[in-house]
């Protein structure tokens, strides 16, 4: 009985966080469709704001593409102000990218809540239960943490 109390949790935290999930993203994927970038644009730009600095090798591995095809997604971000080019100092032919300031602030935007949306939902909850909601939300945030911590001292 217990395990079906616990299955039946999970099952309904799953679909609460999918729900969350899709209103938070869905006017994000419209800002960025008016950027015209393909996917592998936007996965580079997130990479790049999640690594720093990347060599071209590095971002070709994470697409999955080959070193040409990556080099010609850069290309399309260099030519709009997104990325920038750099050579590593230690063997200068190797190529090193990271974002402008102007990719920065693109990731920026495509990772903001929709403030709005968020205070309407805000606004119909007593204090109680947004007392609640950030406990658990900050408990997820920390668990994530911790899981990470332990798959990247696995590797």
């Amino acid at each position: 009985m217990a395990e079906d109390a616990q299955q039946d949790l999970a099952e309904r935290f799953e679909a609460a966080v999918e729900y969350l999930n899709r209103q938070l993203h869905g006017a994000r994927l419209d800002q960025w469709q008016q950027l015209d970038m393909t996917i592998p644009q936007v996965k580079t730009l997130l990479l790049l704001d999640e690594v720093g600095t990347a060599r071209m090798g590095g971002i070709a591995r994470h697409l999955g593409t080959s070193l040409s095809a990556t080099t010609a997604i850069v290309d399309r971000l260099v030519d709009r102000g997104l990325v920038g080019r750099g050579s590593d100092p230690a063997d200068r032919r190797v190529v090193t990218c990271e974002l402008t300031r102007r990719g920065i602030s693109a990731v920026e935007q495509f990772w903001r809540v929709d403030k709005d949306w968020l205070e309407a939902v805000m606004g119909r909850l007593d204090e109680a239960q947004l007392q609640t909601g950030v406990r658990v939300l900050e408990s997820i945030r920390a668990a994530d943490e911790q899981t990470r911590q332990e798959g990247q001292s696995a590797d």
